[in-house]
Protein backbone atom coordinates (compact mmCIF):
# COMPACT_ATOMS: atom_id res chain seq x y z
CA UNK A 1 0.00 0.00 0.00
CA UNK A 2 1.27 3.48 -0.86
CA UNK A 3 2.59 5.52 1.55
CA UNK A 4 0.89 8.91 0.28
CA UNK A 5 -2.16 10.03 -1.12
CA UNK A 6 -3.11 11.42 -4.73
CA UNK A 7 -2.79 14.94 -3.62
CA UNK A 8 1.11 14.44 -2.82
CA UNK A 9 0.42 14.22 1.28
CA UNK A 10 2.09 11.81 3.11
CA UNK A 11 0.24 9.33 5.09
CA UNK A 12 1.36 6.19 7.37
CA UNK A 13 0.59 3.11 5.94
CA UNK A 14 -2.78 1.43 7.25
CA UNK A 15 -2.22 -1.32 9.80
CA UNK A 16 -3.01 -4.75 8.85
CA UNK A 17 -6.66 -5.67 9.37
CA UNK A 18 -7.32 -8.09 12.33
CA UNK A 19 -8.63 -11.36 11.53
CA UNK A 20 -11.93 -12.35 14.01
CA UNK A 21 -10.61 -13.19 17.40
CA UNK A 22 -10.80 -16.45 18.86
CA UNK A 23 -12.63 -16.77 22.52
CA UNK A 24 -9.64 -16.66 24.55
CA UNK A 25 -8.66 -13.55 22.55
CA UNK A 26 -12.00 -11.97 22.90
CA UNK A 27 -11.58 -12.40 26.60
CA UNK A 28 -7.82 -10.83 26.83
CA UNK A 29 -9.13 -7.67 24.66
CA UNK A 30 -12.15 -7.37 27.08
CA UNK A 31 -10.35 -7.54 29.88
CA UNK A 32 -7.43 -4.84 28.38
CA UNK A 33 -10.35 -2.79 27.37
CA UNK A 34 -12.17 -2.99 30.60
CA UNK A 35 -9.03 -2.29 33.09
CA UNK A 36 -7.32 0.36 29.71
CA UNK A 37 -10.79 2.60 30.63
CA UNK A 38 -10.84 1.81 34.13
CA UNK A 39 -7.52 3.23 34.26
CA UNK A 40 -7.94 6.41 31.77
CA UNK A 41 -10.77 7.23 34.47
CA UNK A 42 -8.89 6.72 36.88
CA UNK A 43 -6.44 9.08 36.37
CA UNK A 44 -8.44 11.73 35.19
CA UNK A 45 -10.13 11.48 38.50
CA UNK A 46 -7.39 11.74 40.25
CA UNK A 47 -6.03 14.77 37.90
CA UNK A 48 -9.50 16.54 38.28
CA UNK A 49 -9.15 15.88 42.21
CA UNK A 50 -6.18 18.64 41.95
CA UNK A 51 -6.95 20.26 38.83
CA UNK A 52 -3.93 22.46 37.68
CA UNK A 53 -6.20 25.24 36.78
CA UNK A 54 -8.97 25.08 39.12
CA UNK A 55 -7.63 24.02 42.39
CA UNK A 56 -4.04 24.06 42.59
CA UNK A 57 -3.75 27.82 41.39
CA UNK A 58 -6.33 28.53 44.16
CA UNK A 59 -4.35 26.70 46.19
CA UNK A 60 -0.71 28.38 45.59
CA UNK A 61 -2.55 32.06 45.70
CA UNK A 62 -3.40 31.48 49.50
CA UNK A 63 0.92 30.84 49.65
CA UNK A 64 1.70 33.52 47.68
CA UNK A 65 0.62 36.96 45.63
CA UNK A 66 2.86 36.42 42.95
CA UNK A 67 1.21 36.17 39.54
CA UNK A 68 4.09 34.08 38.19
CA UNK A 69 4.38 31.31 40.57
CA UNK A 70 0.41 30.96 40.10
CA UNK A 71 0.70 30.81 36.32
CA UNK A 72 4.08 28.22 37.06
CA UNK A 73 1.25 25.86 38.40
CA UNK A 74 -0.51 24.73 34.86
CA UNK A 75 2.69 25.47 32.96
CA UNK A 76 4.13 22.67 35.09
CA UNK A 77 1.19 20.45 34.29
CA UNK A 78 1.52 20.56 30.75
CA UNK A 79 5.47 21.18 30.08
CA UNK A 80 6.75 18.90 32.57
CA UNK A 81 4.25 16.43 31.28
CA UNK A 82 5.65 16.93 27.92
CA UNK A 83 9.04 17.41 28.08
CA UNK A 84 10.45 14.22 29.47
CA UNK A 85 8.36 12.04 26.75
CA UNK A 86 10.99 12.04 23.93
CA UNK A 87 13.49 10.65 26.39
CA UNK A 88 10.98 8.27 27.42
CA UNK A 89 10.52 7.30 23.70
CA UNK A 90 14.25 6.62 23.60
CA UNK A 91 14.33 4.43 26.19
CA UNK A 92 11.35 2.11 25.51
CA UNK A 93 11.22 1.93 21.97
CA UNK A 94 12.03 -1.21 20.98
CA UNK A 95 11.47 -3.16 24.25
CA UNK A 96 9.81 -6.36 24.33
CA UNK A 97 7.20 -4.76 27.07
CA UNK A 98 5.97 -1.44 28.03
CA UNK A 99 3.86 -2.65 31.22
CA UNK A 100 6.73 -2.24 33.30
CA UNK A 101 7.23 1.47 32.42
CA UNK A 102 3.74 2.13 32.24
CA UNK A 103 3.19 0.61 35.96
CA UNK A 104 6.15 2.48 37.66
CA UNK A 105 5.55 5.71 36.50
CA UNK A 106 2.15 6.11 37.46
CA UNK A 107 3.59 4.57 41.39
CA UNK A 108 5.85 7.16 41.16
CA UNK A 109 3.07 10.00 40.22
CA UNK A 110 0.85 8.71 42.92
CA UNK A 111 3.85 8.76 45.77
CA UNK A 112 4.22 12.08 45.10
CA UNK A 113 1.24 13.33 45.27
CA UNK A 114 0.88 11.30 48.82
CA UNK A 115 3.49 12.98 49.88
CA UNK A 116 2.06 16.63 49.17
CA UNK A 117 -0.95 15.41 50.78
CA UNK A 118 1.15 14.99 54.75
CA UNK A 119 2.78 17.82 54.24
CA UNK A 120 -0.56 20.11 54.02
CA UNK A 121 -1.55 18.22 56.40
CA UNK A 122 0.99 18.50 58.53
CA UNK A 123 1.89 22.13 58.42
CA UNK A 124 -1.68 23.30 57.16
CA UNK A 125 -1.78 26.15 53.95
CA UNK A 126 -0.43 29.39 54.42
CA UNK A 127 2.37 32.10 53.34
CA UNK A 128 5.09 29.54 53.68
CA UNK A 129 8.37 29.09 51.60
CA UNK A 130 8.97 26.02 52.88
CA UNK A 131 5.56 24.72 51.31
CA UNK A 132 5.64 26.46 48.27
CA UNK A 133 8.78 24.45 47.45
CA UNK A 134 7.43 21.25 49.07
CA UNK A 135 4.85 21.97 46.52
CA UNK A 136 6.62 22.76 43.52
CA UNK A 137 8.96 19.45 44.05
CA UNK A 138 6.28 17.62 44.61
CA UNK A 139 3.97 18.73 41.74
CA UNK A 140 7.38 18.38 39.20
CA UNK A 141 8.01 15.21 39.85
CA UNK A 142 4.20 13.96 39.50
CA UNK A 143 4.41 15.47 36.19
CA UNK A 144 7.44 14.03 34.97
CA UNK A 145 6.66 10.74 35.99
CA UNK A 146 3.19 11.64 34.19
CA UNK A 147 5.12 12.23 31.29
CA UNK A 148 7.75 9.55 31.37
CA UNK A 149 4.72 6.62 31.66
CA UNK A 150 2.68 8.24 29.08
CA UNK A 151 4.62 7.14 26.11
CA UNK A 152 4.71 3.14 27.40
CA UNK A 153 1.30 3.54 28.17
CA UNK A 154 0.42 4.41 24.69
CA UNK A 155 2.06 1.87 22.82
CA UNK A 156 0.85 -0.59 25.69
CA UNK A 157 -2.76 0.22 24.58
CA UNK A 158 -1.89 0.19 21.05
CA UNK A 159 -0.57 -3.40 21.22
CA UNK A 160 -3.34 -4.26 23.68
CA UNK A 161 -6.52 -3.16 21.99
CA UNK A 162 -6.74 -3.80 17.73
CA UNK A 163 -7.00 -0.59 15.31
CA UNK A 164 -10.29 -0.61 14.78
CA UNK A 165 -11.54 -0.54 18.39
CA UNK A 166 -8.73 2.21 19.37
CA UNK A 167 -11.15 5.33 18.75
CA UNK A 168 -14.25 3.77 20.77
CA UNK A 169 -11.43 2.96 23.38
CA UNK A 170 -10.26 6.14 23.83
CA UNK A 171 -14.18 8.04 23.32
CA UNK A 172 -14.84 5.54 26.79
CA UNK A 173 -11.45 6.48 28.73
CA UNK A 174 -12.74 10.26 28.02
CA UNK A 175 -16.43 9.55 28.86
CA UNK A 176 -16.00 7.49 32.26
CA UNK A 177 -13.23 9.81 33.08
CA UNK A 178 -15.13 13.12 32.51
CA UNK A 179 -18.07 11.08 34.54
CA UNK A 180 -15.50 10.79 37.31
CA UNK A 181 -14.47 14.36 36.67
CA UNK A 182 -17.94 15.49 37.42
CA UNK A 183 -18.23 13.73 40.96
CA UNK A 184 -14.89 15.56 41.84
CA UNK A 185 -16.30 18.67 41.10
CA UNK A 186 -18.90 18.18 43.53
CA UNK A 187 -16.03 16.70 46.23
CA UNK A 188 -13.59 20.32 45.56
CA UNK A 189 -17.10 22.11 46.07
CA UNK A 190 -17.69 20.14 49.78
CA UNK A 191 -13.82 20.09 50.53
CA UNK A 192 -13.18 24.00 49.82
CA UNK A 193 -15.71 24.79 52.35
CA UNK A 194 -13.81 23.57 54.92
CA UNK A 195 -10.76 25.82 54.02
CA UNK A 196 -7.32 24.39 54.50
CA UNK A 197 -8.10 21.48 55.50
CA UNK A 198 -10.06 20.66 52.13
CA UNK A 199 -6.91 21.19 50.55
CA UNK A 200 -5.24 17.97 52.18
CA UNK A 201 -8.43 15.72 51.70
CA UNK A 202 -8.68 16.52 47.92
CA UNK A 203 -4.97 15.65 47.52
CA UNK A 204 -5.64 12.63 49.54
CA UNK A 205 -8.28 11.87 47.80
CA UNK A 206 -6.05 12.24 44.75
CA UNK A 207 -3.16 9.94 46.20
CA UNK A 208 -6.06 7.05 46.36
CA UNK A 209 -7.12 7.39 42.81
CA UNK A 210 -4.05 7.26 41.50
CA UNK A 211 -2.66 4.31 43.51
CA UNK A 212 -5.65 2.20 41.66
CA UNK A 213 -5.02 3.44 38.20
CA UNK A 214 -1.28 2.21 38.66
CA UNK A 215 -3.01 -1.20 39.91
CA UNK A 216 -5.41 -1.31 37.44
CA UNK A 217 -2.47 -0.84 34.48
CA UNK A 218 -1.20 -4.53 35.92
CA UNK A 219 -4.54 -6.04 34.22
CA UNK A 220 -3.81 -4.85 30.66
CA UNK A 221 -2.64 -7.87 28.97
CA UNK A 222 0.29 -6.69 26.73
CA UNK A 223 1.43 -8.51 23.18
CA UNK A 224 4.61 -8.60 23.88
CA UNK A 225 6.67 -7.73 20.58
CA UNK A 226 10.08 -9.10 19.97
CA UNK A 227 12.94 -6.37 20.68
CA UNK A 228 14.54 -4.65 18.66
CA UNK A 229 17.90 -3.23 19.78
CA UNK A 230 18.44 0.62 18.97
CA UNK A 231 21.11 2.63 20.06
CA UNK A 232 20.72 6.12 21.23
CA UNK A 233 22.60 7.79 18.22
CA UNK A 234 20.62 6.00 15.64
CA UNK A 235 17.67 7.19 17.40
CA UNK A 236 18.41 10.46 17.44
CA UNK A 237 19.53 10.19 13.13
CA UNK A 238 16.17 9.46 12.74
CA UNK A 239 14.39 12.49 14.21
CA UNK A 240 15.36 15.14 11.24
CA UNK A 241 13.49 12.63 8.71
CA UNK A 242 10.44 11.95 10.94
CA UNK A 243 10.47 16.07 12.11
CA UNK A 244 10.55 16.82 8.11
CA UNK A 245 7.29 15.10 6.84
CA UNK A 246 4.75 17.30 6.29
CA UNK A 247 1.97 16.20 8.17
CA UNK A 248 3.80 16.42 11.25
CA UNK A 249 5.74 20.14 10.49
CA UNK A 250 1.67 21.26 10.29
CA UNK A 251 0.77 19.38 12.80
CA UNK A 252 3.36 20.96 15.14
CA UNK A 253 2.83 24.40 14.15
CA UNK A 254 -1.01 23.85 14.96
CA UNK A 255 -0.66 22.41 18.24
CA UNK A 256 2.15 25.22 19.29
CA UNK A 257 -0.13 28.09 18.54
CA UNK A 258 -3.28 26.02 20.67
CA UNK A 259 -0.82 25.57 23.53
CA UNK A 260 0.08 29.59 23.31
CA UNK A 261 -3.58 30.58 23.71
CA UNK A 262 -4.11 28.69 26.91
CA UNK A 263 -2.11 31.83 28.48
CA UNK A 264 -4.76 32.39 30.26
CA UNK A 265 -6.06 29.86 31.36
CA UNK A 266 -4.58 29.79 34.96
CA UNK A 267 -5.73 33.17 35.82
CA UNK A 268 -9.87 32.82 35.15
CA UNK A 269 -10.69 31.45 38.21
CA UNK A 270 -8.13 33.50 40.22
CA UNK A 271 -9.81 36.89 38.38
CA UNK A 272 -13.46 35.06 39.65
CA UNK A 273 -12.54 35.21 42.98
CA UNK A 274 -10.12 38.58 43.00
CA UNK A 275 -11.83 41.10 40.79
CA UNK A 276 -15.27 39.48 40.45
CA UNK A 277 -15.69 38.67 44.41
CA UNK A 278 -17.62 34.76 43.89
CA UNK A 279 -16.79 32.86 46.73
CA UNK A 280 -14.06 29.93 47.16
CA UNK A 281 -16.56 27.02 46.87
CA UNK A 282 -17.67 28.62 42.97
CA UNK A 283 -14.08 26.68 42.02
CA UNK A 284 -16.00 23.19 42.98
CA UNK A 285 -18.82 24.32 41.24
CA UNK A 286 -17.34 25.62 37.95
CA UNK A 287 -14.79 22.24 37.97
CA UNK A 288 -18.57 20.47 38.32
CA UNK A 289 -19.43 22.25 35.46
CA UNK A 290 -16.62 21.87 33.21
CA UNK A 291 -17.13 17.87 33.61
CA UNK A 292 -20.26 17.58 32.58
CA UNK A 293 -19.53 19.58 29.37
CA UNK A 294 -17.21 17.16 29.06
CA UNK A 295 -19.46 14.60 29.22
CA UNK A 296 -22.12 16.07 26.82
CA UNK A 297 -19.56 16.82 24.41
CA UNK A 298 -17.95 13.63 24.91
CA UNK A 299 -20.54 12.00 21.56
CA UNK A 300 -20.65 14.92 19.72
CA UNK A 301 -16.71 14.45 19.45
CA UNK A 302 -16.68 10.96 18.61
CA UNK A 303 -19.55 11.69 16.05
CA UNK A 304 -16.98 14.17 14.68
CA UNK A 305 -14.32 12.20 14.58
CA UNK A 306 -15.69 9.26 12.89
CA UNK A 307 -17.51 11.02 10.28
CA UNK A 308 -15.10 14.25 9.71
CA UNK A 309 -11.55 12.62 11.27
CA UNK A 310 -9.48 14.34 13.39
CA UNK A 311 -8.77 18.41 11.44
CA UNK A 312 -12.57 18.90 11.63
CA UNK A 313 -12.51 17.97 15.20
CA UNK A 314 -9.42 19.99 16.36
CA UNK A 315 -11.19 22.96 14.44
CA UNK A 316 -14.22 22.96 16.40
CA UNK A 317 -12.03 22.62 19.90
CA UNK A 318 -10.20 25.86 18.67
CA UNK A 319 -13.31 27.64 18.16
CA UNK A 320 -14.68 26.86 20.63
CA UNK A 321 -12.23 28.22 23.13
CA UNK A 322 -11.68 31.60 21.45
CA UNK A 323 -15.01 32.53 23.61
CA UNK A 324 -13.60 31.91 27.18
CA UNK A 325 -10.94 35.22 26.46
CA UNK A 326 -14.42 36.55 25.29
CA UNK A 327 -16.55 35.97 27.81
CA UNK A 328 -13.92 37.26 30.55
CA UNK A 329 -13.28 40.29 28.44
CA UNK A 330 -16.92 41.26 27.95
CA UNK A 331 -18.23 40.69 31.69
CA UNK A 332 -16.85 43.84 33.43
CA UNK A 333 -18.20 46.33 30.39
CA UNK A 334 -21.56 44.62 30.68
CA UNK A 335 -22.04 45.22 34.45
CA UNK A 336 -20.30 48.42 33.77
CA UNK A 337 -23.63 49.72 32.01
CA UNK A 338 -25.34 51.59 33.80
CA UNK A 339 -28.26 50.96 32.53
CA UNK A 340 -28.25 47.27 32.87
CA UNK A 341 -27.19 46.68 36.78
CA UNK A 342 -30.47 48.76 38.70
CA UNK A 343 -32.09 46.18 36.96
CA UNK A 344 -30.49 43.39 38.33
CA UNK A 345 -31.96 41.55 41.33
CA UNK A 346 -28.99 39.61 42.40
CA UNK A 347 -25.89 41.38 40.36
CA UNK A 348 -23.36 38.04 42.00
CA UNK A 349 -25.82 35.47 40.60
CA UNK A 350 -25.32 36.82 37.34
CA UNK A 351 -21.93 37.40 37.33
CA UNK A 352 -21.76 33.21 38.58
CA UNK A 353 -23.61 32.69 35.80
CA UNK A 354 -22.02 34.45 32.76
CA UNK A 355 -18.46 33.22 33.88
CA UNK A 356 -19.54 29.95 34.13
CA UNK A 357 -19.37 29.54 30.20
CA UNK A 358 -15.73 30.30 30.52
CA UNK A 359 -15.77 26.64 32.33
CA UNK A 360 -18.27 24.80 29.88
CA UNK A 361 -15.78 26.28 26.71
CA UNK A 362 -13.00 25.16 28.59
CA UNK A 363 -14.66 21.50 29.16
CA UNK A 364 -16.30 21.71 25.84
CA UNK A 365 -12.66 21.61 24.42
CA UNK A 366 -10.53 19.68 26.45
CA UNK A 367 -13.16 16.46 25.45
CA UNK A 368 -11.74 17.32 22.25
CA UNK A 369 -8.54 17.85 22.58
CA UNK A 370 -7.91 14.58 24.66
CA UNK A 371 -9.67 12.81 22.39
CA UNK A 372 -6.88 14.52 19.55
CA UNK A 373 -4.16 13.66 21.40
CA UNK A 374 -4.51 10.48 21.43
CA UNK A 375 -5.97 9.67 17.95
CA UNK A 376 -4.48 12.04 15.94
CA UNK A 377 -0.87 11.38 16.63
CA UNK A 378 -1.16 7.31 16.07
CA UNK A 379 -2.68 8.66 12.75
CA UNK A 380 0.47 10.51 11.57
CA UNK A 381 2.44 7.71 13.03
CA UNK A 382 3.69 3.93 11.05
CA UNK A 383 3.43 1.62 13.47
CA UNK A 384 7.18 1.12 14.11
CA UNK A 385 7.57 4.82 15.18
CA UNK A 386 4.51 5.46 17.52
CA UNK A 387 6.87 6.25 20.54
CA UNK A 388 9.31 8.21 19.09
CA UNK A 389 6.60 10.51 16.76
CA UNK A 390 4.63 10.66 20.16
CA UNK A 391 7.43 11.91 22.17
CA UNK A 392 9.08 13.80 20.20
CA UNK A 393 6.08 16.26 19.16
CA UNK A 394 5.09 16.23 22.79
CA UNK A 395 8.57 17.50 24.30
CA UNK A 396 8.54 20.37 21.49
CA UNK A 397 5.28 21.08 22.82
CA UNK A 398 6.45 20.95 26.48
CA UNK A 399 8.93 24.00 25.29
CA UNK A 400 5.65 25.95 24.06
CA UNK A 401 3.52 24.69 27.12
CA UNK A 402 5.73 27.19 29.43
CA UNK A 403 3.81 29.89 28.35
CA UNK A 404 1.04 30.40 30.91
CA UNK A 405 4.30 31.66 33.57
CA UNK A 406 4.44 34.20 30.92
CA UNK A 407 0.55 35.20 31.58
CA UNK A 408 1.71 35.46 35.08
CA UNK A 409 4.13 38.10 34.08
CA UNK A 410 1.87 40.18 32.19
CA UNK A 411 -0.85 39.59 34.77
CA UNK A 412 1.54 41.43 37.64
CA UNK A 413 2.33 43.92 35.40
CA UNK A 414 -0.50 44.70 32.85
CA UNK A 415 -3.23 43.14 34.75
CA UNK A 416 -5.87 40.51 33.42
CA UNK A 417 -7.55 42.27 30.71
CA UNK A 418 -4.21 42.36 28.89
CA UNK A 419 -3.81 38.35 29.04
CA UNK A 420 -7.52 37.88 27.98
CA UNK A 421 -6.53 39.81 24.55
CA UNK A 422 -3.46 37.95 24.44
CA UNK A 423 -4.85 34.61 24.54
CA UNK A 424 -7.74 35.89 22.38
CA UNK A 425 -5.56 36.80 19.80
CA UNK A 426 -3.44 33.93 20.34
CA UNK A 427 -6.60 31.58 19.74
CA UNK A 428 -7.69 33.36 16.54
CA UNK A 429 -4.57 32.67 15.01
CA UNK A 430 -4.38 28.83 15.82
CA UNK A 431 -8.16 28.82 14.31
CA UNK A 432 -6.29 29.94 11.06
CA UNK A 433 -3.59 27.43 11.46
CA UNK A 434 -5.98 24.83 11.99
CA UNK A 435 -6.05 25.13 7.97
CA UNK A 436 -2.93 23.86 7.93
CA UNK A 437 -3.88 20.47 9.23
CA UNK A 438 -3.92 17.46 6.61
CA UNK A 439 -7.29 15.60 5.95
CA UNK A 440 -7.29 12.73 7.79
CA UNK A 441 -8.69 9.24 7.91
CA UNK A 442 -12.20 8.89 9.22
CA UNK A 443 -11.86 6.35 12.27
CA UNK A 444 -13.36 2.95 11.63
CA UNK A 445 -17.08 2.38 12.90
Amino acid sequence: MSDHDPGGRSVPALEPTVSRPRPSERRRLQQSFFFGVANGGLLLLGDALIHPVLVLTVFVSQLTERGLLVGLVPAMSVSLWFLPQAIAAAFVEGRRRQLPWATWGGIVRALAIAILAAVVLARGVGPSPTLLTVFFVCYAVYNLAAGFAFVPLVELTARAVPPDRRGFFFSQRNLWGAVLSLAAGFAVQRALVFGEAGFAVLFAASFAALSLAAYTTLWIVERPVPPRPRSFASWVAELPRLLARRPVRRFLVFRSLLALSTIADPFFVVYAQRVLGLPAETVGFYLALSALARILANPLWGWVVQHWGNRQLLQLATLVRVFMPLVALGIQPILGWEHLVPRLDDPQRVVLVTFAFVFVAYGVTLSAQMLANFTAVLELAHPEERPTLVGVTNTILGVVALVPMLGGLVVDRFGYSAVFALALALSLLALLASGLLPASRRQPA
